[in-house]
């Protein structure tokens, strides 16, 4: 017996579950196959090829400083402000690594604190030339994914997008998943 049944073809989108779960049955060309198919290492190839594209933009933009790590404060900072807290947990890494991160660009100019009305607590806000950053940094983006994704069409990027955020959303609301199980929220 074959490690993909007979009759399977790999277009048909359920090839993996057809894959046996016997050792005797696998065979090297099976495995491979299934770890250059496998979804998750899909997306995460997508995932690591398009941030540094997107980072290479943004240093040609005039940010060589940046790195994948201050990524996580761009992708978190929100323009009415947030404590490192909130930015931490959507970012899904520690207090202690994002104030770090915030420290780094609150020494480029990028980011200032500020205290929250009526209490002791401070939330981080974009300066004007965090601002900049990031609009700087959105721009990489729509750059990146115009060059990582030019053989889709708008409508299949569309597609694309709409089927990840509803898997996304779907694996987020398993009752049975801890909340540490999420790496990110927006």
């Amino acid at each position: 017996m074959n490690a993909i049944a007979a009759g399977a073809t790999h277009e048909s989108g359920a090839w993996m579950s057809r894959i046996s779960p016997h050792p005797q049955d696998l065979d090297d060309k099976s495995l491979e196959d299934m770890r250059r198919r496998n979804l998750g290492r899909l997306l995460d190839e997508v995932h690591v090829g398009f941030d540094r594209l997107a980072l290479s933009f943004l240093h040609e933009a005039g940010y060589p400083e940046m790195t994948a790590a201050h990524t996580h404060v761009l992708r978190t900072m929100r323009m009415e402000g947030d404590s490192i807290t909130g930015m931490a947990e959507r970012a899904g890494i520690s207090k202690q690594a994002m104030s770090k991160l915030v420290a780094a660009f609150e020494k480029d100019g990028h980011v200032e604190w500020r205290p929250i009305e009526g209490g002791i607590a401070r939330q981080v806000h974009a300066t004007e030339k965090g601002r900049q950053l990031l609009a700087t940094g959105l721009s990489a983006l729509r750059k990146a994914e115009a060059q990582y994704f030019h053989a889709l069409t708008e409508a299949e990027r569309e597609t694309l997008r709409d089927l990840l955020l509803r898997a996304a959303t779907s694996a987020e609301t398993g009752n049975d998943r801890p909340a540490a199980w999420r790496r990110r929220r927006a």
